[in-house]
């Protein structure tokens, strides 16, 4: 079964999803996508690629993106409080990775604490923009003895957006 977080912009709105923003339209997308090729400098690159885990959403990395400058932006996410978001994810998903789980929103350093090491990696577009998707292959114990499990894990802006298991 696939699943996708309800803010990647690909799921279907549902009953349950109640008062989460609605994805971001595909002018946004095109927005997003213009201000990222604008990063110039390799300082900018890896200053946006650090954080883009911890952005609540594509509007405020649009936000972030629309200010001129590093200098501007190190303001931008020392007034939002971004840095301390990580610790808080950390928190909010210890649970699930001692139970060896994963769940929308957790970053890859999550995953590999909760799953280990992928298989396999695939990267889409630029390294720095972290849309990737890992696969895992292993044996199960069944009823029928083991059989052969492959998971595959979608991340965007380096957070996990859906997985399949086969």
């Amino acid at each position: 079964m696939f699943e996708r977080s309800f803010d990647s912009g690909y799921s279907v709105k549902s009953e349950k999803s109640g008062s989460r923003s609605a994805p971001a339209s595909a002018s946004d997308k095109a927005r997003l996508k213009q201000l990222e090729n604008m990063l110039v400098s390799n300082k900018e690159v890896d200053q946006y690629s650090k954080v883009l885990p911890l952005f609540k959403s594509e509007q405020e990395r649009i936000e972030f993106l629309s200010l001129s400058g590093f200098e501007s932006r190190q303001k931008w996410l020392q007034q939002n409080s971004v840095f301390e978001r990580n610790n808080l994810q950390r928190q909010n998903f210890q649970d699930l990775v001692q139970a060896q789980d994963i769940a929308l929103g957790m970053p890859f350093s999550l995953v590999r604490q909760s799953w280990g090491e992928p298989d396999s990696v695939e990267i889409s577009g630029n390294p720095k923009f972290k849309n990737e998707r890992w696969k895992y292959f292993k044996y199960v114990s069944t009823q029928d003895g083991f059989k052969p499990e492959k998971k595959i894990v979608y991340f965007e802006g380096g957070k996990v957006v859906g997985w399949e298991v086969e």
